[in-house]
């Protein structure tokens, strides 16, 4: 493994993730959640540093589960895996279904953006980590 470019991988993933999940559940999901605002902590009460810490846990798992069986294909590489991840994240989803009174279509929304934030996340890790071409020196 390239500790390097595990490290950056790591890092674009990090970034994707957090834009990514502000877009997805502060923007694109807000009336959902604020429909069913008793369910939730206010926005006092989150717990920021462990939604970090999330972010951060899943960037590091998954870019090394990448590392470990990279093949240098390019970006079909990674969105071939980041499906992978994300059908599995989505079957998690699934289950919060029968244990949260949530509605079908904030179970099925997060699903589909649990599928789409693994393709994005595989689609990162395959251009960050892949190999670079020497630069050629001129003399």
């Amino acid at each position: 493994m390239n500790v390097k470019r595990y490290v950056i991988s790591v890092i674009a993933v990090f970034v994707f993730v957090f834009a990514y999940e502000f877009l997805v559940h502060g923007y694109l999901l807000k009336c959902i959640y604020e429909q069913t605002a008793e369910l939730w902590r206010s926005h006092e009460e989150h717990k920021m540093i462990f939604i970090l810490l999330s972010y951060i846990c899943f960037a590091a798992v998954a870019a090394y589960i990448f590392t470990c069986n990279y093949e240098g294909k390019g970006i079909g590489e990674g969105a071939r895996f980041g499906l992978y991840i994300g059908l599995l994240l989505g079957s998690v989803e699934i289950g919060t279904y029968s244990y949260l009174p949530i509605s079908l279509i904030l179970m099925v929304s997060w699903v589909a953006a649990a599928i789409l934030k693994g393709v994005g996340s595989g689609i990162v890790l395959s251009l960050t980590y892949k190999n670079r071409a020497p630069v050629a020196q001129t003399d």
